[in-house]
């Protein structure tokens, strides 16, 4: 009798937390104030002025980047980069609970903010559409927008995105920039370790620049590769 009563708790507790978490999905997901996937636009390319031979003669820029299409994009980059930031990128739809609960634990071991779980998806979300807050609210409009760009986008489409707006550092932004700053090519001509150490950047272009700290993007390469 005690091990029923205990289960049929544990069942009302349970069927409680998916009523409330539903109800939360339902609020935020019908709240006006939330961008709509269609809404989603280029990311800023920077501009060349050139004379009339063609010779470069000045840039205009907020941010560095050269946008590139999917084609452009080497498959050996496309798997460092998912290899480093999302390995199961081509299996979920949008979300990756088991990489949520790893990190849920890993931040109540750390007793802080030690790991995220957000996929390559969630971070196209976050940079396009939303503030770097982390609020209840906004995390609750991540996932749901993170579906619904899964739902109206291709992988290919959401890596393209990815890939030409993130940060890698020494004010470039995309790939492509990223390539030519640190290898002088553009980045279809990156090779396996080349493009492991571009991979190995967004997680903090800062500390992993190998220009300032060469052993810590050594190491952070091996690890991609």
């Amino acid at each position: 009798r005690v091990f029923l009563w205990l289960f049929a708790l544990g069942m009302m507790g349970g069927a409680a937390g998916v009523g409330g978490l539903v109800g939360l999905f339902y609020y935020y997901g019908s709240d006006p104030d939330l961008p709509r996937i269609s809404s989603i636009q280029k990311p800023k390319a920077l501009t060349r002025i050139l004379d009339r031979n063609g010779l470069l003669i000045g840039e205009i820029a907020s941010e560095r980047r050269t946008v590139i299409p999917f084609e452009q994009i080497p498959k050996v980059l496309i798997q460092a980069v998912t290899s480093a930031e999302d390995a199961a990128f081509f299996k979920h739809r949008g979300l990756d609970y088991t990489g949520m609960l790893r990190a849920f634990i890993a931040n109540l071991r750390a007793g802080r903010f030690a790991q995220g779980g957000s996929t390559i998806t969630q971070q196209v979300v976050k940079t396009v559409f939303l503030s770097p807050r982390r609020t209840i609210r906004r995390k609750m409009q991540e996932v749901i927008l993170a579906w619904r760009l899964e739902s109206e986008l291709s992988k290919n489409e959401i890596l393209t995105l990815y890939l030409n707006r993130i940060y890698f550092g020494h004010g470039r932004y995309g790939v492509q920039e990223a390539s030519r700053y640190f290898f002088g090519k553009d980045a279809i001509k990156l090779n396996a370790p080349e493009a492991a150490m571009i991979a190995g950047l967004p997680q903090s272009p800062a500390r992993l620049s190998p220009l300032k700290h060469p052993k810590r993007a050594k190491r952070r390469q091996r690890y991609v590769l």
